[in-house]
């Protein structure tokens, strides 16, 4: 469930952009040694644009499955974590858009989301907005993160939390946590306290990862 950090469409793109790269830079010598310069104009802002799409692809962003762990877990040891993990799916059914999440003893799968389940605080279910018939089903961590997991009728929200409820005991759908789930500012101040009391690799590791 891991995803790679190289694959080989990655590698052979990479290696398309680099050929491209070349050629537009031999193209930019011969166009100032001909002293066009118009088209030598041209062609460092297109070598530009394609040097700025390779480091893109070269140098990734974090991946998704870090979002929860990223401040205190490098790719490599998220792997590790998880690759000693065995995964069950979990499928909430019974109502009109069944959804699913993957577990172990330790961690939740959801999606493309890994998180540690001692850093769970709560799942909770909120409607959309007022006039919405439809409502969100979102997991929040003590490290101030939301992790959207499925959307739902308003009329099956509780169903769905419920089925939750009876196989996880982290989510309580605490009433506290259902009022503030929409307020960023609570986030930040989660996001703050957490750094504060856990301000190393190794107690975010002992805390919530073994």
């Amino acid at each position: 469930m891991i995803k790679k950090i190289w694959t080989w469409k990655k590698i052979i793109l990479i290696i398309i952009l680099l050929m491209i790269i070349i050629v537009l830079l031999k193209s930019l010598n011969l166009a100032f040694v001909a002293n066009e310069l118009d088209v030598a104009l041209i062609f460092l802002v297109t070598s530009i644009f394609f040097i700025y799409f390779l480091l893109k692809t070269a140098y990734p962003p974090k991946f998704e499955c870090m979002r929860v762990v990223k401040r205190y877990l490098s790719f490599k040891e998220l792997k590790n974590f998880i690759e000693q993990e065995k995964f069950e799916i979990f499928r909430v059914e019974n109502i009109s858009d069944p959804f699913e999440l993957y577990y172990s003893d330790k961690w939740l799968f959801i999606n493309d989301v890994y998180i540690p389940r001692k850093l769970i605080l709560d799942g909770v279910a909120i409607k959309e907005s007022f006039y919405s018939s439809f409502g969100n089903i979102i997991i929040m961590t003590k490290n101030g993160e939301r992790i959207f997991l499925a959307k739902v009728k308003s009329e099956e929200m509780n169903k769905a939390i419920l089925q939750l409820k009876k196989s996880f005991v982290e989510i309580k759908e605490d009433i506290n946590n259902i009022k503030v789930c929409r307020n960023r500012l609570f986030y930040k101040q989660l996001k703050k306290e957490f750094r504060e009391n856990i301000s190393s690799k190794e107690e975010f590791i002992r805390y919530f990862c073994i």
